[in-house]
């Protein structure tokens, strides 16, 4: 179990790593709430305020939903697909590595799309 003591020393490049990861998330949620936002209120052209709302949520949604999906298979069978590809000598680019960075951009985008969405409702009042 690890220690909640705060004497503990903590490795400089972990702290780094868990730095550049929430800066990272950080920027994709930004992002995704920019596209929730922009989303909602270009669908306020053609649809309902509660309508356009809706509909942005669960386009965001929908986009969480793949990437967390996606994330946890590529960190599940990561291995064994990479194991494949060597088996049968396939040259793919595909790596674990890439795959999960690749869906963890798209996971954080898909939660600031959501919360975006959710925000603009509430500003509609809807």
């Amino acid at each position: 179990m690890p220690s909640t003591d705060s004497a503990v020393p903590v490795s400089r490049s972990r702290v780094e790593r868990i730095r550049r990861l929430v800066v990272a998330a950080a920027r994709w949620v930004a992002i995704g709430a920019a596209l929730g936002a922009a989303i909602s209120l270009a669908l306020l052209i053609v649809w309902t305020p509660r309508a356009a709302t809706d509909t942005a949520f669960a386009l965001g949604a929908l986009v969480l939903g793949f990437g967390v999906i996606a994330w946890s298979t590529a960190v599940g069978l990561g291995h064994t697909i990479e194991g494949m590809k060597a088996h049968l000598d396939v040259s793919a680019g595909w790596t674990e590595a890439s795959a999960r960075e690749a869906f963890f951009v798209v996971s954080w985008t898909g939660a600031g799309w959501v919360v975006a969405a959710a925000a603009c409702s509430i500003l509609l009042g809807v």
